[in-house]
C-alpha cells in the first residue's frame, strides 16, 4: 500500500511520475533548436527569401511554392503545428499560392480555423490536415475520441460549445477562441440566406471576445446558440461541418531527409514516394478535402528533373550537427527494448524480474559525445536497403 491510510498501489510521486517526465522531456526537446542547414545559411534577398542555394534546391523551392505547400509547411519550423508559428497572424504573399495575382491570407493564430473545403464549409484545428493516406473509416486522426468518450478535436469542442452543449468542453481555452482570427467568416451579416455561411436569416449575434487586431474584422459574427443547434442536426449540411475526421498533425519539415519513413502510418520510405502521393492528390478521398491544399499536380511526377529539384531543396533543409549527432544532438548510451530472445517457434524463459516472464532482448545504441559520430545518419531506405 501506499501508505498506512491509503491502500493505493502506487506513491503520490509515483503516479505522478508520467507528468513530470513529459515535462523534463518537453523541456529537453525545447533545447534542440534545429537551425544551421544550408537553407538557414543561405543568403537572402531583401524579402528573406533564399537565394545562394545550389540551382537545383531554388527550383524546388519555387516548385513547392507553386504547389501551395507552404500552405500547411510555414514558419521558423515549417509547420502550422507549432506555437511559435501559431502565435502570429501569417499574412501570405502571391507566391504561397503559386506565382499568380492573389491577396489570399491564412491566420494561422489560434487553434481552430474555417476551412473552405470542396463541397462545404468546415472547421478545422491548425496545424493539423487530411491528406488521404489511409481511408478515415478505420484510421479516423483527431476525429477520435479520447478513452473518457471527449473529442480529441479542438474543432469538434468548439462546435459544441456554439451550440450551448457546455458538457463536451474539456479544454478552457475552447472558450477563447475568436471567429474573427479564422480563414473564412462563420457567419455574414446580411438577410439573404446562404448555403455555406449563417446570416440573420437563422439568427446572429457578436463573438464574445474582443475584435482588437482581428485577421478578418467582418467575421465577429457567430449563430444564436439556437441556430447552430438547429444546424447540427441537420444531415445533409453543408455548414458547420467538422474537418477532423481523418486530420493528423502537419510535421515540420526540418532534417526531414533523416526522419522517414513518412505519414503517420509510415507508409512511404522515401521523399520521392511522398512527392508522388501529393502529385497525384492522395490515396484516399475525405470529407475535408481542402482544394487548394491537395489536388492532382501530374507535373511533379511527370517531370523527373522537377521531383529531383524538389527533393534537393527538402535536403537543403538538413542541419549537418543533426546529421553526425553533434552538439546538442549527442545522447547517451541508450538501451532500447527490442522484443524477447527467441524465434518463432520459442522465447528464452527467466527474464531477471520473474521467472514467469520472458528474456527481454535490447538494442544498446552507444553513447555520442559533443563533438558527434564519425558515420552520419542515414535515410531510411539506407537501412532498409541493407
Amino acid at each position: 500500500p501506499s501508505s498506512a491510510t491509503h491502500s493505493l498501489p502506487y506513491l503520490q510521486v509515483e503516479a505522478n511520475f508520467g507528468m513530470f517526465f513529459a515535462l523534463a522531456l518537453q523541456l529537453y526537446q525545447a533545447t534542440l533548436i534545429s537551425d544551421d542547414a544550408p537553407f538557414d545559411r543561405s543568403a537572402r534577398d531583401e524579402e528573406g527569401v533564399p537565394i545562394d542555394l545550389s540551382e537545383s534546391a531554388q527550383r524546388g523551392m519555387e516548385i513547392m511554392q507553386n504547389a501551395h505547400c507552404t500552405l500547411c509547411h510555414l514558419g521558423p519550423n515549417l509547420t502550422t503545428s507549432a506555437v511559435v508559428t501559431n502565435g502570429i497572424l501569417h499574412e501570405i504573399d502571391h507566391e504561397a499560392f503559386g506565382h499568380e495575382d492573389s491577396n489570399e491570407r491564412i491566420s494561422v493564430k489560434g487553434i481552430v480555423t474555417q476551412l473552405a473545403a470542396s463541397s462545404a464549409q468546415m472547421f478545422g484545428d491548425i496545424g493539423f490536415s487530411a491528406t488521404g493516406v489511409t481511408p478515415v473509416e478505420n484510421d479516423p486522426g483527431l476525429g477520435g475520441f479520447d478513452r473518457f468518450g471527449n473529442p480529441l478535436s479542438f474543432s469538434d469542442q468548439y462546435m459544441q460549445l456554439l451550440a450551448g452543449n457546455e458538457e463536451w468542453i474539456v479544454d478552457p481555452f475552447i472558450r477563447d477562441i475568436r471567429p474573427c482570427d479564422m480563414d473564412v467568416p462563420i457567419a455574414k451579416d446580411e438577410d439573404k440566406p446562404n448555403v455555406f455561411k449563417f446570416t440573420r436569416a437563422e439568427g446572429l449575434r457578436l463573438q464574445e471576445q474582443d475584435a482588437d487586431d482581428c485577421f478578418n474584422p467582418d467575421g465577429i459574427f457567430v449563430p444564436t446558440v439556437e441556430a447552430a443547434r438547429a444546424e447540427l442536426e441537420k444531415p445533409d449540411r453543408q455548414r458547420f461541418l467538422s474537418g477532423a475526421t481523418g486530420s493528423f498533425k502537419v510535421p515540420s519539415l526540418r532534417n526531414v531527409e533523416l526522419t522517414g519513413p513518412y505519414m503517420h502510418n509510415g507508409g512511404m520510405a522515401t521523399l520521392e514516394q511522398v512527392i508522388e502521393f501529393y502529385a497525384r492528390g492522395g490515396n484516399f478521398d475525405r470529407d475535408a478535402e481542402e482544394p487548394f491544399k491537395i489536388f492532382s499536380q501530374p507535373s511533379l511526377t511527370g517531370d523527373l528533373q522537377q521531383l529531383k529539384d524538389v527533393v534537393n531543396f527538402l535536403k537543403s533543409l538538413t542541419d549537418e550537427r543533426v546529421r553526425y549527432e553533434r552538439a546538442p544532438f549527442d545522447h547517451p548510451e541508450l538501451i532500447v527494448s527490442h522484443g524477447h530472445a527467441g524465434d518463432n517457434h520459442a522465447i528464452q524463459a527467466e527474464s531477471p524480474l520473474s521467472a514467469v516472464l520472458a528474456a527481454d532482448e535490447v538494442l544498446v545504441i552507444p553513447a555520442v559525445g559533443a563533438e558527434g559520430s564519425v558515420e552520419p545518419l542515414q535515410p531510411f531506405e539506407f537501412y532498409l536497403e541493407k
